[in-house]
């Protein structure tokens, strides 16, 4: 798949700050109101920042950089009296299937001003919600799926046709028991036949607390009192989306001193940016050399040889050896052929499996 942009639905209840938290990540200036309707879906593809590209181009003097990207998607919020309605909605659900994971906004933050559909700031109630609507939306399609396959089966009984009515069976008494899917274990063959439905559940999700100004020291604190127990395909995060949008917006060269004055290390958004990439279970290969230095995003697990095809086709085809050096020994030995001297430098076979910040040259021939 390569060329594919990985996709992060962005979803919430109304007056959270999902486009806040949106031109945050995004350093987007997508109209942010405080009693927002807007049902067109705000998009923005973003650069995963990676300072290891930096120091391959110092290293190999390379004319550009080409970090890894993902793709973000904000659509309308849900609101208290519309939110089962709008994920029936055939817009809203198209939207967000087809997205590798959602990260859902969870308001933290007070402001009599903007005020919350439900009446009052109730993050764990907020997170029920959610988690209904996501169960709620699958339960629905499955429910019409499996009449279909039942009537399709009196009529022509086949073995693919059984094979799908007992998994949706089993998928369905998940979401009865108000148990999300991604929380199950399913084989290969089954996610192939669940692929095209989109199911929300199934996805991996990163909730994101919101905070007010007056929460930031105690982000870590609420995330372990609102997560106490980790689950599969599930993880949180928290920063103050105003901040993070207004810190978005300085010049770069600013951003330190504002950093500073806030008492932060860094921006939060990175983090989160970088939390979202490692749920989807990827890692990134590194290439380097005069024309470009590049992250190239791949799941973890993958082979020398999968990894080839990610670049090219005829790589993969003809693929010979793959050079290759751990990144930490490249930056500390500062030069690819001082690092074939020390003997950090391996030639790895088809079967390699990459490790994160493998910096690879293949060898191919076709």
């Amino acid at each position: 798949m390569p060329g594919k942009i990985l996709q992060i639905g962005i979803i919430g209840l109304g007056q959270s700050g999902k486009t806040t938290i949106f031109n945050a990540l995004c350093s987007g200036h997508a109209q942010v109101g405080d009693f927002s309707t807007g049902k067109s879906p705000n998009i923005a593809v973003i650069k995963v920042p990676d300072e290891r590209l930096h120091r391959l181009s110092e290293i190999f003097q390379s004319a550009k950089i080409t970090y890894a990207e993902m793709e973000f998607i904000d659509v309308a919020g849900m609101t208290a009296s519309q939110s089962k309605d709008s994920f029936k909605e055939p817009a809203f659900i198209s939207a967000i299937k087809m997205t590798s994971e959602l990260l859902a906004v969870i308001r933290c933050f007070e402001n009599s001003g903007i005020p919350h559909p439900y009446g009052s700031i109730d993050p764990a109630r907020d997170i029920a919600a959610i988690e209904s609507e996501l169960i709620f939306s699958d339960l629905v399609l499955i429910e019409k799926r499996l009449e279909k396959v039942v009537h399709m089966l009196k009529v022509k009984p086949t073995p693919a046709g059984k094979a799908e009515e007992s998994l949706l069976i089993r998928m369905k008494n998940q979401l009865d028991n108000e148990k999300p899917l991604r929380e199950m274990e399913f084989s290969k063959d089954e996610l192939g036949l669940m692929g095209s439905f989109g199911f929300l559940s199934l996805k991996p999700i990163l909730y994101l607390l919101n905070l007010g100004e007056d929460q930031i020291s105690s982000g870590t604190e609420l995330e372990k009192k609102y997560f106490p127990t980790s689950a599969k395909n599930r993880a949180c995060a928290s920063l103050c989306g105003k901040i993070e949008m207004e810190l978005a917006a300085i010049p770069e060269s600013d951003r330190r001193d504002f950093l500073s004055d806030l008492g932060i290390d860094e921006p939060a958004a990175a983090k989160v940016i970088h939390r979202s990439f490692n749920l989807l279970g990827l890692i990134c290969f590194l290439t380097a050399g005069e024309t470009e230095a590049r992250a190239w995003p791949i799941p973890r697990g993958y082979t020398a040889w999968d990894a080839a095809g990610e670049i090219h086709s005829d790589i993969q085809r003809g693929f010979i050896k793959a050079e290759t050096v751990a990144y930490a020994d490249l930056d500390s030995i500062g030069d690819w052929a001082e690092s074939r001297k020390r003997g950090k430098l391996r030639m790895e076979g088809k079967d390699y499996v990459v490790k994160d910040g493998d910096v690879m040259l293949f060898r191919f021939n076709v």
